[in-house]
């Protein structure tokens, strides 16, 4: 509403006060007497407010009672009171609500306010200026339904036909008029046309609300003064849509409060065009079933998403449809003579991905526009599609492959190393282990895989705190990693937001988990074991600081192969007996030899340096005083391991003197010099 009068005080003191305020209400047009009330508010209440403060209220004192009287016309429907001190900011405590009964009678109704300054005070209530509100009842022509429309001589005799449409003078439109103007029209008065196929089933008596809008126009002054034609124009584009059949050609009168008046009387309007679509339906996405498209839809084969274009009743060979997916074009479409539907159409992932639903969900437009020749193209019903692309961890750049090559890999300890299970690992749960990716969030899972299962084998879920590059722990029981079987298995892991998964690169362990019984012992080359001084001893008459010390797997045919690797495991000690808390740290260590030729039957040899395996452990000797040690000594076995997890074992171990030192006086023999 616009400002009110200045208010005052009048030269023989009496008060003056702004007329109320009435928000809702319309803004007056040059032919209004009062300030329209929408007819949504007729029924609900009409909020009004006192737009000032009243003279002299800054006067009062502490604890003076102002009292607010609110009329309708005479009726008095409101009080309200304000205790000094008071400001501007209190006003909103003296609004009020005219209810919505006192509405219901049609016409002017003035609208005010009194006030007493002082409450205890013996003056009179002074009144404001009123603001006259027009409680509008009825529609536009008084509320009759309205004439027909007329339309050129032309369309009446032959109906609408491309030669009219497309004759340039007539504008691709063709033009209802109202004539006359109805009696009691006013400013903002607005027109409504419609076209209702014949034959009616029941006669019209309210608005269809599935029924198109194809004309408006609002009432100007020139309308009113007659300058100008009440027209409806029906477009050439809507016209086209239609069937080929004769329709109903009728309109709405609406008021500025939302009063309608109609239907108006019907005039027949022939469709009499070269047939197009007259519907072209929202396109179909199987994968939509769900409700969403996610990244299991995108990695469906052969194509991922796509949408389907259902036949097209009334389009011929040549037309062009043109499909768009999140209002971006994709390839076009020409109908052939023989056409199969519904038409397939997929959608790239790089266009699914375009909208940056990768990162965020979104909803997007999928639709398409039938064209023929050069005329305008038409659109299709609107389809809206959630799109979810989001996962757990980093966005794959190779989307929708499910491998996320940027996601870390899981490392399986073993105890005989990384990525390596065997017999020793029996019976004990195994330990894996990866990096968190990057973002985490509470309650993503990361869900771990091995081989064939078709299930996790172990889960983790992201906890409030976990950051990116914490070492995530899984604990898998033996006897799920017994169902695996043997040789090299794929570990990896799936990440799961709740909508979607990716997985990691598959780790290959090697799972070797059948036992080689019965292995036969090693053979120190050499080595004596009869009566003398030197038995059980790798001392002075081996020389071994020619060549070392060879130990000999013996061949055996029922359980070594070609192509088995075998491992010795050699550890010198400074003790005769091979306590191991005498260990000689820098001679622990493991020789690895696969066989070749006949080495499983004929046997291989290691030759073990002598430096330090054998010097180290030769030069023991007893302190000056002691008795013990009296020399050191060596304790190895060996181990085999068969291709692709066919089977491991060990050797017993056997122990070895090893004694360089000779008798007093005498150097120790590391030499022939």
């Amino acid at each position: 509403m616009p400002n009110p009068e200045p208010i005052g005080v009048t030269n023989d003191g009496t008060l003056e006060l702004h007329a109320p305020l009435a928000p809702d209400s319309l803004d007056l047009m040059p032919d209004d007497v009062g300030r329209k009330i929408p007819v949504t508010v007729q029924s609900t209440g009409l909020r009004v407010e006192v737009p000032e403060l009243p003279p002299g209220s800054d006067v009062l004192d502490p604890g003076d009672i102002t009292v607010f009287y609110w009329y309708w016309d005479t009726t008095l429907f409101a009080t309200k009171r304000l205790e000094a001190p008071y400001d501007e900011s209190d006003l909103p405590d003296v609004d009020a609500v005219v209810p919505s009964h006192l509405m219901d009678v049609a016409g002017l109704h003035s609208l005010r306010y009194g006030v007493v300054l002082r409450e205890s005070s013996s003056n009179p209530t002074v009144s404001s200026f009123i603001t006259l509100l027009d409680s509008d009842k009825e529609g536009p022509n008084r509320g009759q339904r309205g004439s027909r429309l007329r339309f050129a001589a032309v369309i009446d005799a032959e109906g609408v036909t491309d030669e009219y449409l497309d004759n340039p003078a007539n504008g691709d439109r063709v033009i209802g008029t109202i004539d006359p103007l109805w009696l009691d029209a006013r400013l903002g008065d607005i027109v409504t046309g419609y076209l209702t196929q014949l034959p009616f089933r029941k006669p019209a008596r309210k608005r269809n609300r599935r029924l198109d809008v194809v004309a408006t126009t609002v009432i100007t002054q020139e309308h009113k003064d007659g300058i100008r034609p009440v027209e409806l124009h029906f477009r050439g584009d809507d016209l086209r849509r239609l069937k080929n059949v004769e329709y109903n050609a009728h309109y709405y009168l609406k008021d500025r409060s939302g009063r309608e008046s109609g239907p108006s009387l019907t005039a027949p309007l022939l469709i009499n065009l070269t047939p197009t679509p007259t519907e072209l339906r929202a396109v179909q996405i199987p994968q939509l079933a769900d409700g969403l498209i996610n990244l299991d839809d995108a990695r469906e084969k052969p194509d991922g998403v796509y949408m389907q274009i259902l036949q097209v009743f009334g389009a011929a060979a040549g037309d062009f449809l043109h499909p768009f997916w999140d209002r971006i074009e994709l390839s076009s479409i020409r109908i052939a003579e023989i056409q199969a539907w519904p038409i397939n159409v997929p959608i790239p992932y790089s266009k699914l991905a375009s909208g940056g639903y990768e990162y965020t969900p979104g909803v997007i437009r999928a639709e398409y526009n039938w064209r023929r020749g050069t005329a305008p193209a038409r659109p299709s019903v609107t389809r809206f599609v959630p799109v979810d692309l989001t996962v757990a961890g980093n966005v794959s750049p190779d989307n929708p492959d499910p491998i996320n090559r940027l996601l870390p890999v899981v490392t399986v300890k073993g105890r005989d190393g990384d990525n390596q299970l065997s017999v020793n690992d029996e019976g004990l749960q195994v330990r894996v282990v990866t990096l968190l990716y990057d973002d985490p969030k509470p309650g993503e899972l990361l869900e771990l895989m091995a081989g064939t299962l078709a299930t996790p084998i172990a889960e983790y879920e992201v906890k409030l705190g976990d950051k990116a590059g914490k070492q995530i722990e899984w604990f898998v029981e033996w006897a799920i990693i017994e169902l695996l079987g043997g040789g090299l298995v794929p570990f990896f892991y799936w990440t799961f937001n709740g909508v979607n998964r990716q997985r990691a690169r598959d780790t290959q362990v090697l799972i070797n988990i059948i036992p080689i019984v019965g292995l036969k012992d090693l053979e120190y080359v050499g080595v004596t074991y009869g009566p003398g001084p030197d038995a059980g001893f790798i001392s002075c008459p081996l020389r071994p600081w020619v060549n070392g010390v060879g130990v000999k797997i013996p061949g055996d045919e029922s359980r070594l192969a070609w192509g088995d690797e075998v491992k010795l495991h050699w550890a010198s000690y400074a003790h005769p007996a091979g306590f191991s808390g005498a260990v000689i740290p820098e001679t622990i260590h493991t020789f690895t030899h696969t066989l070749t030729g006949n080495e499983h039957r004929d046997g291989y040899t290691f030759q073990v340096p002598f430096v330090p395996y054998i010097k180290a452990p030769g030069l023991v000797e007893p302190a000056p005083g002691k008795t013990e040690p009296r020399h050191g000594s060596a304790v190895s076995r060996y181990q085999v391991i068969k291709p692709v997890g066919a089977g491991m074992g060990y050797s017993g171990r056997r122990l070895v003197y090893i004694k360089l030192t000779r008798l007093a006086g005498q150097p120790p023999c590391l030499s022939d010099d």
